[in-house]
């Protein structure tokens, strides 16, 4: 707490090919861009960009509900292999470069015209200026450009730091009733979800 057409513009303009099917990503190695931010899909080879950022978030394995895992950056890439439609990019500021966070994701999950956004992460130096609202509103422009109606995100219901901090990012949590219906029974899991639309 994935990959799509290869993009390197200021704006997405492209719409989604209506012959390649929403279930079957291509590999995501986009540029996204935002005023302040450049949102670089990370490939092998990267796992010592990823790995600065976590070092530099001690509290970032805070919303895995787990211990903090040195090799988490390289697992995260090499999840990308094996896992169709999962992206993790760091957040650079356009004027200097610098790293200051990272946001991954999964395309079309739990389904096609869905997305999961699984990390979504600030350096503490660059915290409470927006720039993961405007990661986020990045990101989401151009999962609407590839098709994705619905973002969800999911962590365990007791941190509940995290609760006001999704809110505010315009996802609501879906119910427990919600969840059964999804055949998620554990109400141990905090399940939210945010509509999706062109700007």
């Amino acid at each position: 707490m994935g990959q799509l057409p290869r993009l390197s513009t200021s704006r997405i303009r492209r719409r989604p090919n209506p012959r390649r099917p929403l279930s079957t990503p291509e590999p995501q190695t986009a540029a996204i861009q935002s005023p302040r931010l450049r949102i670089h899909a990370l490939q092998p080879g990267d796992e010592a960009r990823l790995e600065a950022v976590f070092a530099a978030c001690p509290d970032w394995h805070l919303a895995t509900g787990r211990p903090a895992d040195p090799g988490a950056a390289a697992h995260e890439i090499a999840g990308l292999a094996t896992d169709a439609g999962r992206a993790i990019a760091v957040l650079s500021l356009e004027g200097s470069g610098e790293d200051v966070g990272a946001i991954g994701w999964w395309l079309h999950r739990p389904e096609a015209g869905m997305a999961l956004l699984g990390t979504l992460l600030v350096v503490p130096s660059h915290r409470g200026q927006g720039l993961a609202r405007e990661a986020l509103g990045a990101l989401e422009a151009w999962l609407v450009e590839a098709g994705v109606t619905e973002l969800r995100t999911a962590f365990p219901r007791r941190l509940l730091p995290l609760h006001p901090l999704v809110k505010a990012l315009g996802f609501r949590e879906m119910s427990i009733a919600e969840h059964q219906k999804l055949g998620l029974q554990g109400a141990g899991t905090a399940l939210w979800q945010k509509p999706l639309e062109a700007r």
